[in-house]
């Protein structure tokens, strides 16, 4: 299964590039003018020779499979040919698919029930009339002994302006 995600990753980073080579298609002086580009076209315009070994090898498998099955879908375009089928593969095998879910919900309602089973028990022990917050566990100055404060020295004051006259 890892190995169909990773295969489903790669397929959308192509995806990407197929993107990024359609817009730059389309940047470009006497590129494509058309809105969308076919997969065919960008295919055939980055590696030709592929393309045409691809039409040979699957007319020799079965004639109908190149002309109305592949070439159908080859006028998508090329993000689309590759993202779509990607983004299934990525998203169907990816790793700890449908683990956890409700057993972490669960886990954490369990821990809201455990805090007021806490707030009910201590509101029974504590007198009522006592009050109880932050203040029971942080002390009233918590910077007091952590500063030494040294006097023993003169502060540092910056020496006056001089004035050359030349002002």
């Amino acid at each position: 299964m890892r190995l169909l995600f990773y295969f489903g990753l790669s397929m959308l980073g192509l995806a990407f590039v197929a993107a990024a080579a359609e817009t730059v298609s389309h940047a470009m002086p006497g590129g494509e003018n058309s809105f969308i580009i076919p997969a065919r076209d960008l295919w055939y315009a980055l590696w030709p020779k592929s393309f045409l070994i691809a039409e040979i090898r699957a007319e020799r498998i079965a004639p109908w499979l190149w002309d109305p099955v592949i070439l159908t879908i080859l006028q998508l375009p090329g993000w689309a040919v590759l993202g779509i089928p990607g983004g299934f593969i990525a998203w169907f095998t990816r790793p700890n698919h449908g683990t956890g879910g409700d057993h972490d919900v669960d886990e954490v309602l369990a821990s809201f029930d455990l805090y007021d089973e806490l707030t009910r028990e201590a509101l029974k022990t504590n007198d009522p009339d006592e009050e109880h917050g932050p203040q029971d566990i942080h002390p009233d100055d918590p910077i007091e002994g952590d500063i030494v404060t040294d006097h023993s020295y003169e502060p540092y004051t910056l020496p006056p302006k001089r004035s050359d006259g030349d002002d």
